[in-house]
């Protein structure tokens, strides 16, 4: 069993929501309902897969069983001094994995590489099934895309929320296969 799990646990989840560009929008007390609502959804659906996929964590076979073309390139994506470890593209059904940005976080996580790479790409299907079967966590809870006084315009939603249910799935899922611990009371 590894000793820490790199992705956020509950407590840095919350955090996370404060890094998104619409948090100055969303009341102070409603932080931890939302949040809590986002990670429980990454912990409720992380139970349904595992159970469906009898714990299989090998996140690229689940992917091309989907019928995904997963490409692994041999490159360390890096953009804006900010590291990419994978993109999807659940339309064309492409997953795009950048195999020394994965090299990098195992190693800096203490990871080897084909965990590394299977938490990823968890992460990734997570947001798959967003887009194909739960809907948009982002869309959990919306904000006013304007305002002025009173004055509202439009809406939009809180895309670190998706982040968080994505992270809490990964999480979650690998806490229920056993290669992690689990470490707060929201796992």
């Amino acid at each position: 069993m590894n000793k820490k799990f790199p992705f956020p646990n509950y407590e840095l989840a919350k955090q996370e929501l404060t890094y998104d560009n619409c948090y100055s929008r969303i009341p102070k007390e409603k932080c931890e309902e939302i949040t809590k609502m986002a990670w429980s959804k990454g912990q409720e659906v992380a139970s349904l897969y595992f159970n469906k996929y009898d714990g299989n964590t090998d996140f690229c076979k689940i992917l091309k069983d989907k019928g995904f073309t997963v490409e692994i390139k041999d490159t360390d994506y890096v953009s804006g001094n900010r590291r990419y470890f994978c993109h999807i593209l659940p339309k064309q059904k492409e997953v795009n994995l950048y195999k020394k940005s994965v090299e990098f976080w195992a190693k800096e996580n203490d990871l080897d590489y084909e965990t590394a790479k299977n938490l990823i790409l968890a992460h990734e299907f997570f947001h798959y099934l967003e887009y194909s079967e739960l809907g948009f966590l982002s869309k959990l809870y919306t904000v006013p895309m304007v305002q002025i006084g009173k004055l509202r315009l439009g809406n939009t939603g809180i895309r670190a929320l998706s982040e968080i249910g994505a992270h809490s799935f990964a999480r979650n899922y690998f806490v229920l296969a056993g290669l992690f611990e689990k470490e707060d009371k929201y796992e």
